[in-house]
């Protein structure tokens, strides 16, 4: 269990350090902005993010999109019959800045390899061959 929090609690470091620090809602400080009693819908469905980037291995993000859209947003408190006011506004981080929160995600597993798993290959991230995306 320890360990499945410290995994969670180093995306969540990730994220911040990437996601957060250009979100049009951080302080000066870098601390969040949000107004008190709105929770960041990245953090809120941390757990569910991770599930479906690490189900998807894909240079398209529609792909992400699209189960993003299932899985996390159909349970989001903010979605009502199919539509949601802060997504369609840009005032969503999660469905704003999803490609940087792809990286993020994909980097920290990068990060995570171990330098035996680096050197033999074991462990490492797939990723599309340079050139345009389909």
């Amino acid at each position: 269990m320890a360990r499945i929090v410290a995994a969670k609690e180093a995306y969540w470091a990730a994220l911040q350090q990437s996601v957060c620090a250009v979100c049009l809602d951080s302080r000066d400080d870098g601390s969040c902005g949000l107004p008190h009693g709105r929770v960041c819908a990245l953090k809120t469905h941390l757990e569910l993010v991770l599930d479906v980037v690490h189900g998807i291995e894909s240079p398209r993000m529609d792909e992400y999109v699209a189960t993003l859209e299932v899985n996390v947003c159909q349970s989001c408190p903010e979605q009502h019959d199919g539509q949601c006011r802060k997504r369609d506004a840009g005032e969503c981080a999660l469905y704003t800045y999803l490609p940087m929160v792809v990286d993020s995600v994909e980097a920290a597993d990068e990060a995570a390899c171990t330098p035996a798993e680096s050197a033999t290959g074991a462990g490492a991230v797939e990723t599309a061959p340079p050139g345009p995306r389909p």
